[in-house]
Parts: structure tokens; C-alpha cells; sequence
């Protein structure tokens, strides 16, 4: 079945439903069973967890006015679909 770089591609886009219980039933199954089977997507999800936590552990009012702005920016950028 090869090395399943293509459905490991996939896992990472279901990744934040998965953390946030909205993914379907099914879909919710099939990734529990790959990621069962799969290190490099068991660390992606637990960097992912971190990162999730640590913001929202951040106050805005913590961050640099600069820092505030490069972040704001960034987000703007890649989350306007």
C-alpha cells in the first residue's frame, strides 16, 4: 500500500476537526485507525495540541505591539479563505 505519505497529506487538513470533535463519525474512525499506525502523524497531531494550547495560553496584551502585528498579519494571510 506504499508508505502512505499521500493519506498522511490528509490527516494533517482533518487534524484541527479531529482536536475540536467535528469531523463525521466515519471520518473521525478512519483517522483514529491511521494514526494507530502512523509515528509521523502521532507527532504531528501532538505538535499540533502544543501549539493550539500554548495559544491559547497567550494574552494578546502579552505580545509585543511588532510581534502582535507580524502574527495578525500572518493569520490574515493564511487563514482568508
Amino acid at each position: 500500500m506504499g508508505d502512505g505519505s499521500g493519506k498522511c497529506a490528509n490527516v494533517v487538513r482533518l487534524l484541527v476537526g479531529y482536536l475540536e470533535h467535528q469531523l463525521p463519525p466515519d471520518v473521525h474512525a478512519d483517522l483514529e485507525q491511521h494514526l494507530s499506525g502512523c509515528p509521523r502523524c502521532i507527532t504531528q497531531l501532538k505538535t499540533y495540541q502544543c501549539t493550539v494550547s500554548l495559544l491559547h495560553s497567550v494574552r494578546e496584551e502579552d505580545l509585543p505591539p511588532e510581534l502582535r502585528f507580524t502574527l495578525k498579519s500572518f493569520i490574515d494571510r493564511k487563514c482568508r479563505n
